[in-house]
Parts: structure tokens; C-alpha cells; sequence
């Protein structure tokens, strides 16, 4: 069965992509899949983020909010100081948010549902009382054209997803917190006994969540050229999707980056296909919902054979 899911998800991907070249003209030109990988490249920042929290058996429901919170702080100080102040502002602030989320979690024993979804209103919160609700604008336009900027004809966002892929890779199976990671998840009393240190590694996961949310808010503040305080709403729901889908188990310690990566296409190409075939963006959501379902419930049928 565990072989089974490993190539389903590929041969699904592979079956999406038939459907909607035989359903559309427009599907399979190049722009359109130009159009896919810097849609994608947000989800894909994110989904990295959510796949270490996920592999410690918990859950980030804030990454959303920390988008929106991180494009409005990173819009006021790139208006006030430039463009590398903005970044950094950015990258801090979701950094300073995970580790909160961390430290809620580990060191308050708060359950990771309750204290992300407790974090997802109060950043959401923050972001819109120091904007007053409004786009903040005044950023320099070179930021804002990063987002539509290409390299060899493929969009800067999707090399920037693509190396945060390959860091994250990198991390989990080359150093030891991406092996305290996969052995918290598969068992965090066995792995406290063996030395790992469980809080600080669950701790890590959440603070790079949160810097993986902030690139992806990056990408997308470039995107719409302003710092929106209601930016990223539905990334909670389709990162958890992507992440789920591409084979990490939600019971923590099992999964791989590249799984993900094949989970964000799946996502990706998904929403894209159903835009060209006019099908709305309410109806995508139930969609999307009704795959997280089906994959938790296998990934669930698992968990009990073994």
C-alpha cells in the first residue's frame, strides 16, 4: 500500500495534465505553463515551510495570516527605507512569528491546532490594525518587477521556490536537525531518550514555517504591487493539501521534499486547468477540500496496517 501511494500521486498528476489538454487549447502552450510555475511558486515557498511541521507531527493554520502580515510590514519599510530593508523587515517578521509559534507550542504545551489558529487571528489582526485595512503602497517598482522578471525564460518566483526546495532537501536529509526532525516525528518520546531535543527541534520547524511563509509573501507582494493585509487567506488550506497529498503523513516522521514538490504541481495545475475550463474559484476550494479528505483518509488507512 505504501507503494501504491507512492506512485498515485504521480500518476494522478500525470491524468490531470491528459484531461486538460484534451479539454483546452490553451493548456499545454508555454505561457500557460509560465503562468503555473509562478502561480505555484507561493504554495511551493509555503508548503516547504508546512512540510517540517508536518514531519514533527503537528500543524502551522497561521502561515496564512503570517503572509499577510509579513507583506504589510515588508510594504512599510521598503516605502520608508528601500527594498533590502523591506526584505529583511520580512523575513524577520516571519521568522519572529514561528518562533512564537514555537515556543507556544513546545514550552506552553499548548496543542499546535489551537496555538496556530490562535496565531492565524492574532497576525491577521496586527496586519490589519497597522495598515487601517488598507494597501499600503510607495514600494520601489524594482521590487515589484521581480515577480514578473524571468531567467532563461523561466519566472524568477519559480527559481526562488525551486532553490528553497532544494535548501529544504538539503536540510532534511543531509544535517542532523532534519534528522531530529524525522525522528521526533516518528516517535518523540523514543527520540528524547535517544538525546534529540525535541522541543528545540519542533521549535526550528516552526521558525523555518515561518520564513518560508515570508518568502512566499515576498513573491506575492511583488505580484500585486502593494502590501495587503488580507493577502494569503487560503494558503493555510491549500499548503496543508499539497503537503498532505504529496505523501508526508499528518502523524508526523514520514514523507519527502520531492513528494511535496509533486503535491504543490498537483495543487497547482489543478487550480490552473479549472480556471481555463471557467469552473469557479468557490467550487475549486471544495475541490481542493475534497482531496485534503481523501488523502488524510489514506494516509489514516495506513497509519492502522502498520
Amino acid at each position: 500500500m505504501n507503494r501504491a501511494r507512492e506512485l498515485g500521486m504521480p500518476v494522478a498528476l500525470v491524468l490531470l495534465i491528459i484531461y486538460f489538454s484534451a479539454n483546452s487549447d490553451v493548456f499545454l502552450t508555454a505561457q500557460n505553463f509560465r503562468n503555473v510555475a509562478l502561480q505555484a511558486a507561493a504554495l511551493a515557498a509555503v508548503a516547504i515551510g508546512q512540510t517540517f511541521v508536518v514531519l514533527n507531527a503537528d500543524l502551522d493554520l497561521s502561515v496564512g495570516s503570517i503572509v499577510a502580515l509579513v507583506s504589510v510590514v515588508a510594504s512599510m519599510a521598503m516605502a520608508a527605507y528601500g527594498a533590502p530593508v523591506g526584505i529583511l523587515a520580512g523575513l524577520i517578521t516571519g521568522a519572529l512569528v514561528g518562533l512564537i509559534n514555537g515556543v507556544i507550542v513546545t514550552r506552553f504545551r499548548v496543542m499546535a491546532f489551537i496555538a496556530t489558529l490562535a496565531m492565524l487571528s492574532i497576525a491577521q489582526g496586527v496586519a490589519l490594525n497597522i495598515s487601517k485595512g488598507i494597501p499600503i503602497t510607495g514600494m520601489p517598482g524594482s521590487f515589484a518587477d521581480i515577480a514578473f522578471s524571468r531567467f532563461l525564460g523561466v519566472p524568477v518566483p519559480f527559481l526562488i521556490s525551486l532553490a528553497l526546495f532544494i535548501a529544504a532537501a538539503v536540510t532534511l536529509h543531509y544535517t542532523r536537525l532534519g534528522r531530529n526532525i524525522y525522528a521526533v516525528g516518528g516517535n518523540a518520546a523514543a527520540a528524547r531518550l535517544s538525546g534529540v531535543p525535541v522541543r528545540k527541534t519542533k521549535t526550528w520547524a516552526y521558525v523555518i514555517s515561518g520564513i518560508c511563509a515570508a518568502v512566499a509573501s515576498l513573491i506575492l507582494t511583488a505580484r500585486v504591487g502593494s502590501g495587503q493585509p488580507t493577502l494569503g487567506s487560503s494558503l493555510a488550506l491549500e499548503s496543508v493539501a499539497a503537503v498532505v497529498l504529496g505523501g508526508v503523513s499528518l502523524f508526523g516522521g514520514r514523507g519527502t521534499i520531492i513528494g511535496v514538490g509533486i503535491g504543490v504541481a498537483f495543487v497547482s495545475i489543478l487550480s490552473n486547468g479549472l480556471n481555463l475550463l471557467n469552473v469557479s474559484s468557490y467550487t475549486q476550494l471544495m475541490i481542493v477540500g475534497i482531496a485534503l479528505i481523501a488523502a488524510v483518509a489514506v494516509d489514516q488507512a495506513m497509519s492502522k496496517q502498520k
